[in-house]
């Protein structure tokens, strides 16, 4: 092996020490599950976590950074109509989601440690979906802790229809008119009332008839009575008893004169 090419195998060896040395001093990481099952939208998180040395407080602010790596889709197309399928479409070049967690790593007595169980929940309120995600976590000195870990996020995601779109006009449809009904007949209107005809008042000119051939009887006008036509015929009492009077007065001489002879 020439001397540069040994210069080069060195040189490579030593970078891999520095890279595990410093893995080893910021510690580790490792999820207790690393496929995780929705519930009510959200994942639950539970982890130990190494420090790589004590922390200065009880409770250190840590970066943890979930990049989509992957997501189930959940589609209705035309072949399997209103039945949803899944598939799984790789991602790449996404932004990461960013959580800042306050892990402890002290006891209610204030003693610190190097490491420590935790858990916390993360949501689709949060932008996560059911997908692959790597995480990475950091210190607030900025130091990585442990390597990155990959989290399978299982759930149902919102459906996408992608189902071919009908361009045909439905609203060109011929709708069947409905047949016009006839017209209800308009009532009858009511005839004006004609106004009674003003009878002219005649006056009695009619001569009454002769009575037992004595003299001519005229009708008089008189108001309308209660009970009768409204008419009655004057004169007539008086004539009668005249010629009575005067049949009376002859039948008396006649006799008369039958005993003088």
């Amino acid at each position: 092996m020439s001397k540069k090419g040994l210069f080069s195998f060195v040189a490579a060896c030593m970078a891999l020490f520095f890279v595990a040395f410093d893995a080893l001093a910021a510690g580790s990481i490792s999820f207790t599950r690393r496929e995780l099952t929705e519930s009510n939208g959200s994942w639950r998180l539970a982890m130990t976590i190494v420090y790589g040395g004590k922390p200065h407080i009880g409770h250190v602010p840590m970066r943890f950074s979930f990049t989509p790596t992957a997501i189930y889709e959940r589609y209705l197309d035309d072949a399997h109509g209103d039945k949803p399928q899944t598939r799984k479409i790789p991602l790449s070049n996404q932004q990461a989601l960013v959580q800042i967690i306050d892990v402890g790593f002290s006891d209610p007595s204030g003693k610190t440690y190097d490491r420590t169980r935790f858990e916390f929940v993360i949501t689709r309120a949060h932008n996560f979906e059911a997908g692959e995600y790597t995480v990475t976590v950091h210190r607030p000195d900025g130091v990585q802790v442990g390597t990155k870990q990959t989290l399978i996020l299982k759930g149902d995601n919102p459906i996408v229809d992608r189902r071919s779109i009908s361009f045909v006009d439905t609203s060109m449809k011929k709708v069947e008119e409905p047949k016009p009904q006839p017209a209800a007949e308009p009532p009858p209107a009511a005839e004006p009332a004609s106004p009674e005809p003003e009878v002219e008042e005649e006056e009695a000119t009619d001569e009454a008839e002769p009575t037992d051939g004595i003299g001519d009887v005229d009708a008089a006008k008189v108001p309308p009575s209660s009970r009768g036509c409204g008419c009655r015929t004057a004169g007539t009492p008086g004539g009668a008893h005249a010629g009575l009077a005067l049949l009376g007065a002859a039948a008396f001489f006649a006799t008369r004169r039958l005993r003088a002879a």
